[in-house]
């Protein structure tokens, strides 16, 4: 009776690893596809076949990074983009799901520019998002082995590599929210935020950003500046400094010329925490002639 209870558990364990291999391998060809549709769009330069291989996240996040930048959308989504790898001689190291979001990830040498370093070898991790049931495409991380000796040699050996382990290697289940469509602006612009002391969220254009804790962050403006009235709000809350460090919040936020991007930005707003305490949440108008 043992034995045959044996028997049986082999059996289950056997078929159960068998249904995750075609499950594995089902998932990774829906996600190539996948790929592939937004590749050949990227290629032939096709708009609408573009928005439709993309997912909703990455379609509204690159929409509003063009229009910020004073660009067309979407002719600039194919202006100087250089053409998708090809993953057809790459090797697969893993396809895996979680939630709403998976992942593939390749292994070979691929022509993606100044990534491949010397000997071309590249790790390749394209990311995707499952909407109204259909997995779309919605961006990729390119990682040289150039500096990495022993990844590399363990890669061409067969073998699985730990990172793979990784956090960066499990799908996070879920997608950020995704952003409204941002106003198309009359100028470019950016902002420096500095805050030691404070967790410091930046709204500007119905936008919040990252919070900004103990740390220096620049970033473009989404929506950017228009003529006449703009404002943008800090909200702050105290975070312990470090020992030493006295809390400081400083905002500047400059307009860019989008035809020259390596010319220094026009401040048009600096802003500091008073030394008494920073407020609790202040809006700051900025006016641009």
């Amino acid at each position: 009776m043992l034995k045959r209870l044996l028997f049986l558990l082999c059996g289950l364990a056997l078929v159960t690893q068998a249904a995750a291999q075609r499950s594995s391998t089902a998932l990774a060809t829906t996600l190539a596809d996948a790929y592939n549709a937004w590749r050949s769009a990227m290629i032939r330069k096709d708009a609408q076949a573009w928005a439709s291989a993309i997912t909703n996240y990455r379609q509204v996040v690159t929409r509003n990074e063009i229009v910020s930048s004073r660009k067309a959308f979407p002719e600039a989504v194919f202006t100087g983009a250089i053409e998708p790898p090809d993953l057809a001689d790459m090797k697969m190291l893993e396809a895996e799901a979680g939630g709403t979001t998976a992942h593939l990830v390749y292994f070979g040498v691929a022509d993606v520019e100044e990534k491949s370093g010397k000997n071309g070898a590249v790790l390749i991790k394209l990311k995707f998002g499952l909407e109204g049931g259909v997995w779309k495409f919605d961006s990729n991380r390119v990682t040289s082995l150039e500096n990495a000796p022993t990844e590399l040699k363990a890669l061409e050996s067969g073998q699985k590599p730990e990172f793979l382990n990784a956090p960066e290697f499990t799908p996070p289940g879920s997608f950020p929210p995704t952003p409204p469509l941002c106003r198309v602006p009359d100028f470019k612009a950016g902002f420096k935020l500095q805050s030691f002391g404070y967790e410091t969220t930046l709204n500007m254009n119905g936008i919040d950003y990252p919070p900004v804790e103990h740390a220096l962050d620049q970033q473009l403006i989404m929506g950017g500046l228009v003529r006449g009235k703009n404002e943008v709000t800090l909200r702050l809350k105290p975070a312990a400094p470090a020992e030493g460090q006295k809390p400081s919040v400083q905002l500047r936020i400059y307009k860019l010329d989008a035809a020259a991007p390596n010319k220094p930005g026009i401040e048009v707003l600096r802003w500091e925490a008073p030394t008494s305490g920073a407020p609790a949440t202040i809006t700051l108008p900025i006016q641009i002639e």
